[in-house]
C-alpha cells in the first residue's frame, strides 16, 4: 500500500510560491502552488499524524548535476561509489562546495548527482521554517521513467525536464535540438504524471539527505511501546528484590540443616536437646565437668602469651601445666615495672592470677606467676 505522500519542489529562492502534490490512498488527491505547502495541502489530519506522512522535495534539474559512470571491474559496491564520486566531484564547476550522492544498478554502473552545498543548506531552511523537515531530496528528472525506445519528458510546473537513460536536462528547445534530436519524446501528462507521482516514494535511492545533511531521526515510544518497557521495569524490580529473598530463604534452609545436624551429633555426647543454644550450654557443662573447658591450657596458655606480644622487652622463660588448670610461667625484664603491663592485660581479660616479684643473680627482674581461668 502507498504511503501518504507530500511532494513539494525544492526552494531555489527565498520567497517563490512552491508546487506540491498529495498523494493518498494511491492517488493524487490534491496539488497546487502556494507559499507554503504544508497548510496548502493540508496532508496531516486527525487520521494522518506527522510520523505517518513521506515528505518528498524535487530539485529542479537546472540546479543538479547527474552523471552515469560505467562499472568498474571487480570493486565492490562502495569502491565503485567512492570512485564514481570522485569523478563527479572532479568534473563539478563548484569544487569542494559540492554535496554528492550516489546508487549503483545492477548491471555495476554507477549514477551520481551532484548540487552545491550552499543552495541545499538555504533550501532546507526555507522549508523548515514552513515546518517541512524532507524525508528525502531528489532531482525531479530521476522520477521520470527510462523507456527502452526513444525519451520522456515532464512539465512539473516549476521545472521541465527531458530523460533519455540516464541522461537528465532541462527541457531547452536548443539541448532538445543538440541531446534528443534523434529521438522521439513522449510527454508524461495526465494520469500517467499521476503514476509516476504516486511512486515517488520508491525512488529515493538518489536522496540529498544523506552525510552532512542526513535528516536528523526523532525517536518516540508508542503506547506500546512504553507498556512493554513499564512490564519490563516491573520485572526488573521484581527479579531485583527476588534474588536476595531466595538467598534469604536459602540461607534460612541451610542454617536449618546445619542446625539439626549439630543436634544429632551433639545427641551422642550430651541427649537429646530442644535447641542447638541448650545443646552447647550441656556441651560446656561436660567439658567443664571433664577438666576440658575454659581450664584447658590452650585457654590460659593462648591468653598470657598474647598479653606477652602486646608488651615489649618482656620474655617468658617457663611454663607449666597442672591438672588442676593453672598454668605456671616465669616473666622476666629488666624492671618490674615492664612485667607489670602483663599482669594488668591479663587481669583485665578475666583471668586469676598471682604473681611473686624476685631478682635473678643477673639483676634481671623476674616475676614466677599463675594463671587460672575464669
Amino acid at each position: 500500500m502507498n504511503p501518504d505522500i507530500l511532494l513539494t519542489a525544492f526552494p531555489a529562492t527565498d520567497d517563490e510560491a512552491l508546487y506540491w502534490w498529495h498523494v493518498s490512498d494511491g492517488a493524487v488527491q490534491a496539488w497546487g502552488c502556494d507559499p507554503d505547502p504544508l497548510v496548502a495541502s493540508q496532508v496531516y489530519g486527525p487520521d494522518t499524524p506527522p510520523e505517518d506522512v513521506c515528505i518528498i522535495a524535487l530539485v529542479a534539474s537546472n540546479l543538479t548535476s547527474i552523471m552515469s559512470h560505467d562499472p568498474i571491474g571487480d570493486a565492490t559496491e562502495s569502491q565503485a561509489l567512492a570512485a564514481a564520486k570522485m569523478v563527479a566531484k572532479a568534473r563539478s564547476l563548484e569544487g569542494d562546495n559540492v554535496h554528492i550522492v550516489g546508487r549503483l544498478a545492477e548491471s555495476g554502473e554507477a549514477v551520481t548527482a551532484s548540487i552545491g552545498r550552499n543552495l541545499l543548506s538555504a533550501g532546507l531552511v526555507h522549508l523548515q521554517a514552513l515546518g517541512i523537515d524532507p524525508d528525502a531530496i531528489i532531482p525531479s528528472g530521476w522520477l521520470l521513467p527510462v523507456v527502452s525506445d526513444g525519451a520522456v519528458s515532464a512539465d512539473f510546473g516549476f521545472d521541465r525536464v527531458l530523460r533519455f537513460e540516464t541522461i537528465i536536462a532541462t527541457d531547452d528547445p536548443a539541448l532538445r535540438e543538440i541531446l534528443f534530436a534523434d529521438l522521439a519524446v513522449a510527454p508524461i501528462t495526465g494520469d500517467a504524471f499521476d503514476a509516476m507521482m504516486i511512486d515517488a516514494a520508491e525512488r529515493r535511492d538518489l536522496n540529498f539527505r544523506s552525510g552532512p545533511f542526513a535528516k536528523k531521526i526523532q525517536r518516540a515510544m508508542d503506547s506500546t511501546q512504553k507498556r512493554r518497557l513499564g512490564w519490563m521495569v516491573a520485572a526488573l524490580l521484581v527479579v531485583t528484590f527476588a534474588i536476595p529473598l531466595v538467598q534469604l530463604a536459602k540461607y534460612h534452609w541451610a542454617a536449618d540443616a546445619a542446625d539439626e545436624t549439630a543436634l544429632a551429633t551433639a545427641a551422642a555426647v550430651v541427649g537429646e536437646q530442644p535447641d542447638p543454644d541448650s545443646a552447647e550450654r550441656a556441651l560446656d557443662q561436660r567439658l567443664i565437668a571433664e577438666n576440658k573447658g575454659n581450664i584447658m591450657f590452650p585457654v590460659p596458655a593462648s591468653a598470657l602469651y598474647s598479653a606477652l606480644q602486646q608488651v615489649p622487652n618482656v620474655a617468658i622463660t617457663r611454663m607449666a601445666y597442672g591438672e588442676n588448670g593453672i598454668v605456671s610461667a616465669t616473666l622476666t625484664a629488666v624492671r618490674n615495672e615492664d612485667i607489670n603491663p602483663v599482669l594488668i592485660a591479663m587481669q583485665e581479660a578475666g583471668f586469676i592470677i598471682t604473681a611473686t616479684p624476685r631478682t635473678d643473680a643477673t639483676g634481671s627482674a623476674q616475676a614466677d606467676i599463675t594463671v587460672r581461668a575464669p
